[in-house]
This record gives C-alpha cells, sequence and structure tokens, in this order.
C-alpha cells in the first residue's frame, strides 16, 4: 500500500492532536457511584501505578479523584515509541502523598536529560528527572510536590484529610 507524504502528515498531526486543537484525555474516574463535574474532582495525570493502593497502571494516565489524602506510587518502566524513535527508563519507587481539593489537578511529567556523550550501543544515556506539581483550575502553577521521604508524611496527609491537624 502507498500512501503519500501529504496523507502520513496529516494522518500524525491528527494522532498527535495538532491540527485539531489540543486533545486532553478524559480523567478516568476513581471513585464510584454517577460522574462529578470538574469542579468537584481533582484530577491526577502521569505515570501512576497504583493510587491508594490499587492497581491503576492499566486505566490509562489522566484520574479524577474526590477530595482528600491519595498516596500515588508510579510506574517503575515507562516509555514511548513511534516509527521516529523510542525511549524507555526505569524509574527508582516514587511514593506521593497528594492532598487533593477539588478543582485542582495533580501533574507528574518525567523529564529525560542526556548525560553528556555516554552511550550503550546507539542508544543514548541519560537520567529521568521527576516533576510533579499542583495546579490551579486555569491551570496556574500553585507548588512543586515532593516525593514521600518518610511515614510520617503519609500519616500528615491522612490527618489533613480526615480534618485533623493540616500540617
Amino acid at each position: 500500500m502507498i500512501c503519500s507524504r501529504t496523507f502520513l502528515a496529516g494522518m500524525l498531526a491528527i494522532a498527535s492532536g495538532v491540527g485539531c486543537g489540543h486533545f486532553l484525555p478524559v480523567p478516568h474516574p476513581l471513585y464510584s457511584g454517577p460522574a462529578q463535574s470538574s469542579d468537584k474532582v481533582a484530577v491526577l495525570t502521569g505515570p501512576v501505578a497504583t493510587v491508594d493502593g490499587a492497581d491503576v497502571s492499566g486505566q490509562g494516565t489522566s484520574f479524577a479523584l474526590l477530595p482528600g489524602c491519595h498516596i500515588v506510587a508510579l510506574k517503575r518502566k515507562i516509555g514511548e515509541g513511534n516509527m521516529i524513535g523510542a525511549w524507555s527508563a526505569d524509574l527508582r519507587p516514587t511514593v506521593y502523598a497528594f492532598r487533593m481539593e477539588a478543582g485542582r489537578s495533580f501533574e507528574i511529567d518525567i523529564h529525560l536529560q542526556h548525560s553528556g556523550n555516554d552511550s550503550v550501543d546507539n542508544a543514548t544515556v541519560g537520567v529521568a528527572k521527576i516533576d510533579a506539581v499542583e495546579r490551579d483550575a486555569r491551570g496556574t502553577a500553585l507548588r512543586s510536590i515532593a516525593p514521600v521521604r518518610s511515614d510520617a508524611e503519609v500519616e500528615a496527609c491522612r490527618e489533613w484529610s480526615s480534618g485533623g491537624d493540616p500540617k
């Protein structure tokens, strides 16, 4: 089958969301009951493996959650590929304790950074930098969120969620 370059470019543009507006995935609800409006839930995006201990790794990369404390573990192996190339990364165990409020989004982004001229065969070697950001309903970044470093941080999040000490 012969495809023209114009047709192929057009299909790639549609698949990547270029030319037809910015396509955002519909968040998969991680709560029971009827669908909630965006001002009633928080949205989590990123390479998520588990939320509150439940495996969500096969349910996409965008999730709607009710407000409260949510413990999020990232996937350990991530990557993408297309006709031009591919990349993969093995991440260290990374867990976040998000204090989610309605109307907010919590975005986990992986940034690949090349480490100079290091390579193995024809592959470039580098490191993956993980950033987590809380945004308001307009998309304004409110704060960066660090991964959990102790059980006390998880407990503080749960305490916050139950209306206890807001530390």
